[in-house]
């Protein structure tokens, strides 16, 4: 499993922005080796300078993303340049689960 996390800030008061936009994209749904995506926002935590947020994807494998990454698709996700409601640049990195724990007697 290879976990993407880009880390977002908006501008104080422009959160809703970041999650209309989410709301309305596509296309990561079907690549392949896809495996989930959440859009999570800080409520608790050492604030930064706006509203946080974390993008989060799951794939199968580190290829499964990098093919995400050269696909049309996320060239049009992407496309445009920063959106105006964001404080600065995305802060991505990837992820491999080292160890996992679920709730006793799953």
């Amino acid at each position: 499993m290879f976990i993407a996390i880009n880390r977002l800030v908006a501008k104080s008061g422009q959160g809703h922005r970041v999650e209309e936009r989410f709301a309305k994209s596509a296309g990561v749904e079907s690549s392949p080796g896809f495996h989930s995506f959440e859009l999570l926002k800080q409520t608790w935590g050492p604030a930064p300078d706006g509203e946080e947020y974390l993008v989060v994807t799951r794939w199968e494998s580190r290829d499964a993303f990098d093919g995400w990454v050269r696909s049309d698709a996320f060239k049009q996700a992407h496309a445009g340049g920063r959106p105006d409601f964001l404080t600065g640049q995305g802060h991505p990195a990837g992820y491999e689960v080292a160890l996992r724990r679920e709730p006793a007697g799953q």
